[in-house]
C-alpha cells in the first residue's frame, strides 16, 4: 500500500491555475488538460511526495488535491 496525489477535478477547475503542474518533482505525473482546465495524476508514476497538496492546500488555499491510498491491486 501507498499514497499517491488525487485531483479533485470539479474544484480545479473553477482556478485554472496549474501551480501544483509547475512544482510536481516528477516528470509527466501531475498533468493539465487544457480542455477541461484541469489537473490530473498519472497514478502509476506519482511517488507520494505530496509537494502538490502543499501547493494547492497549504500555499493556495484551495485544497483542491489530496492523497489517498492505493493498493497493490489498485
Amino acid at each position: 500500500m501507498y499514497y499517491v496525489a488525487e485531483v479533485n477535478e470539479a474544484e480545479c477547475a473553477k482556478y485554472n491555475c496549474k501551480q501544483c503542474v509547475l512544482f510536481c518533482p516528477e516528470p509527466n505525473t501531475l498533468m493539465y488538460e487544457s480542455s477541461k482546465h484541469t489537473a490530473w495524476v498519472n497514478t502509476s508514476r506519482c511517488k507520494g511526495c505530496a509537494i502538490c497538496v502543499y501547493v494547492c492546500s497549504d500555499l493556495l488555499k484551495r485544497n483542491c488535491i489530496r492523497m489517498v491510498m492505493m493498493t497493490s491491486g489498485d
